[in-house]
């Protein structure tokens, strides 16, 4: 009996190398800071993660850390400090996937939720949106285009990225399927060619800023998935001011980007074959088993026939806007509204589908291996019994526990972007940005102050809503 005891000791090893993740959510650190945002104290929610990151952010959850606080300094005004927490994240971003790459062939067997948190391809797009912001802020405007260039070298690296990641899976012996990732549909970002031919445009260069205007148009053309919404009227971008006038353009961020939620699975083999079912309530609470996928076995062995395991994977849950309408107000009196001009939450999810292939295949690979274990676990213990009963339930037990999606994202950027562009008299004016629900109720007055507004540079304000 004593040998069984060590071969069940030595599949305990096994299982807990490979899957059962912590039960940590994090999502504990946040309690209580949605008030903190609809009340624009920005440096209270700071005050709260920076004090959440010994307890809830852990070494291999640093990028996530790095992208909360940097963006809380963004909003909050904090220039300087963002750019700085975001390009650690960044920095951190590149180094976790180099390293991930590296070790792809022998992390299919590890459960993500233990492994450094890599970031979302949205969120390494997105930063450098709010890096160049910030630049723009500090008056660094050749560092804020550098910003706006790194974005559309990312995406050109996005899909190749996840192939690499793929090819280092199919390199496992544990592989059953081929891996492969999806397909990349987001191209170009609209928010960061409008930011580029702002910028262009205050330097004087009308060419640079025209190629960028035709690139807004071209987005609405490629990614039709992406930007379904109406494009912003942009016909007097390059249209200059009278005389005396000046242009003021104010970019709206409102929302909150996508969250994650975990779906639960269930895996069924046969000799040649896996099953993927989930479980439906009906309209009269009954229990429905619905099979999503059959899955080709290609492994050397047959699998063992009648294992069942339960899996969970994550998926993108968007949580969007209460925003209908943004009104800008210049002396208290409207001068215009906002377009959206870049869904960003969509973008987190069309860049999610890029990867979702490879994480739902891995999560399956994993499962399966350790069905196989427990297969061999009890025709190990069948042998050394010594003629008393084999404790399968310690196997089951030990088998039976779930495989907890890894539903690690950052929390604080938002769901949409709006701009507006008016033209207004040079001088000192009080500027306030409103934010009505889709039923006309006013939610938010954003009151920017008294901006100095000059004929001879760019006149570019924020506003956010993260609701």
């Amino acid at each position: 009996m004593r040998t069984g005891c060590r071969i069940i000791a030595g599949m305990c090893g096994a299982v807990l190398l490979c899957g059962c993740a912590s039960t940590m959510t994090y999502k504990h650190q946040f309690v209580g800071i949605d008030e903190k945002l609809r009340a624009h104290d920005f440096d209270a929610a700071l005050s709260q993660v920076r004090s959440a990151k010994n307890r809830f952010y852990t070494q291999k959850d640093k990028v996530l850390y790095y992208l909360d606080m940097g963006m809380l300094n963004h909003f909050g005004g904090h220039w300087e400090e963002s750019n700085e927490v975001l390009s650690d994240a960044e920095e951190a971003i590149e180094n976790a996937y180099t390293r991930s790459v590296s070790r792809a062939t022998a992390s299919v067997m590890l459960n993500d939720n233990t492994l450094e948190y890599v970031g979302e391809d949205y969120e390494d797009v997105y930063l450098n949106i709010f890096k160049a912001l910030n630049y723009v802020k500090l008056n660094e405007f050749d560092e804020a285009m550098v910003e706006v260039r790194r974005i559309s070298h990312k995406l050109d690296l996005l899909e190749d990225r996840h192939a690499r990641m793929a090819d280092g899976y199919n390199r496992s012996e544990h592989r059953g399927k081929r891996f492969r990732q999806g397909r990349n549909r987001f191209y170009d970002s609209a928010l960061a060619r409008y930011i580029s031919m702002l910028l262009y445009r205050a330097d004087g260069l009308w060419d640079d800023a025209r190629i960028d205007l035709d690139k807004i148009r071209d987005v609405w053309h490629r990614s039709r998935n992406v930007y379904s919404f109406r494009m912003p009227r942009l016909e007097g971008a390059l249209v200059p001011c009278p005389d005396g006038f000046a242009k003021l353009n104010v970019i709206s961020f409102f929302g909150r980007s996508p969250d994650k939620l975990a779906r639960t699975l269930y895996v069924h083999t046969a000799p040649r074959a896996i099953t993927i079912t989930a479980t439906q309530q009906t309209q009269y609470q009954q229990r429905h088993v619905k099979a999503l996928e059959v899955i080709p076995w290609a492994g050397k062995e047959p699998l063992p026939v009648g294992v069942q395991l339960k899996f969970q994977v994550p998926y993108m849950k968007m949580r969007g806007s209460r925003v209908g309408r943004i009104r800008l107000l210049v002396n208290d009196q409207e001068v215009g509204s906002f377009a959206t001009i870049e869904s960003m939450d969509k973008v987190a999810y069309e860049t999610f589908k890029v990867k979702e292939p490879l994480i739902y295949l891995k999560t399956i690979t994993r499962c399966v291996a350790k069905g196989v274990a427990r297969a061999q676990a009890v025709a190990e213990l069948q042998k050394h019994r010594d003629g008393q009963k084999v404790p399968v339930f310690l196997i089951d037990a030990m088998f039976a526990a779930t495989e907890n999606a890894d539903l690690r994202i950052s929390q604080f950027f938002p769901a949409a972007a709006g701009i507006c562009e008016v033209h207004v008299p040079e001088g000192r004016h009080k500027v306030v940005v409103q934010y009505y629900d889709r039923n006309g109720n006013r939610m938010f007055s954003d009151n920017l102050g008294m901006i100095d507004i000059s004929g001879d540079r760019l006149n570019l304000l924020q506003s956010c809503f993260l609701n």
